[in-house]
């Protein structure tokens, strides 16, 4: 689990800032030098996975834990959206570069709108390496930010986007807090800013711990009506987490 940890906060910052910001482009699934690979799509009950035929094992895995996944999101959000999700798996760099921008090539999953509709895109290469767990953390992670992006104000800080998108990931894992986030400390003094930086890591790891305190303190539908009451807003006070309370849950928790 720490290895999927460490590709999240490679690879899934900064999902809900792609937004319609960066120009993207449809789906073309393209062959290889060597290989000739065609263009295939599984449907599933919630969704599709359109891929390359040489990525087939990976699309099936994926496939096959689309409907959980769309689903176990769905029962703790409890909010209107449509319950469905098309997954694409690039065929190459080139395609994926052309659907998610350079700037984002290198995560593992991204969730994007663009002219197509709202769909979560899967690195095939970094993808390809997780277990099913791990893979049905990342897909959890993503299908929260496509059902939450249209209730979610670009400014809403990545503490709480971000934390709260992993914490519905990380929900049904039975994963202890300490094995979720084993680069978690107890002397925390602010919110996490550095999403971005050397402290990437630990700033994801900080943002759901958030999420996991709030919801011993109000449940797991609190924090739900939390991140909608807060996300939806142009600002977010920076006292609407109690950093002192927060701090003592982290002490009692992992020592």
């Amino acid at each position: 689990m720490k290895h999927l940890r460490t590709l999240l906060a490679i690879t899934v910052a900064m999902t809900f800032l792609l937004g319609v910001s960066v120009a993207l482009r449809p789906v073309q699934l393209q062959s290889t030098a060597t290989v000739h690979c065609n263009g295939a799509v599984l449907t599933a009950a919630s969704g599709t996975v359109t891929s390359s035929s040489c990525d087939g094992e990976l699309a099936s895995r994926v496939s096959g834990l689309l409907d959980d996944s769309v689903r176990e999101v769905g029962d703790i959000l409890d909010i209107s959206w449509s319950r469905r999700v098309d997954v694409v798996v690039p065929a190459s760099d080139t395609e994926l570069v052309s659907l998610v921008g350079p700037a984002f090539a290198d995560m593992a999953g991204i969730a994007i709108r663009d002219g197509s509709g709202q769909r979560v895109v899967i690195n095939r290469v970094r993808a390809a390496a997780l277990s099913d767990v791990e893979l049905g953390v990342l897909l959890r992670h993503e299908i929260t930010h496509v059902a939450t992006r249209d209730l979610t104000s670009d400014s809403a800080p990545l503490w709480l986007v971000e934390g709260f998108a992993d914490w519905v990931a990380f929900h049904s894992t039975g994963l202890s807090l300490r094995q979720a986030a084993p680069l978690l400390r107890p002397d925390v003094s602010a919110l996490p800013a550095d999403f971005g930086g050397a402290g990437r890591d630990l700033a994801y790891q900080q943002a759901y711990s958030i999420m996991v305190y709030l919801e011993s303190r109000l449940g797991e539908r609190g924090v739900v009506d939390f991140f909608l009451r807060h996300a939806s807003s142009s600002a977010v006070d920076a006292g609407a987490v109690d950093v002192a309370g927060w701090r003592e849950f982290l002490r009692t928790s992992i020592g």
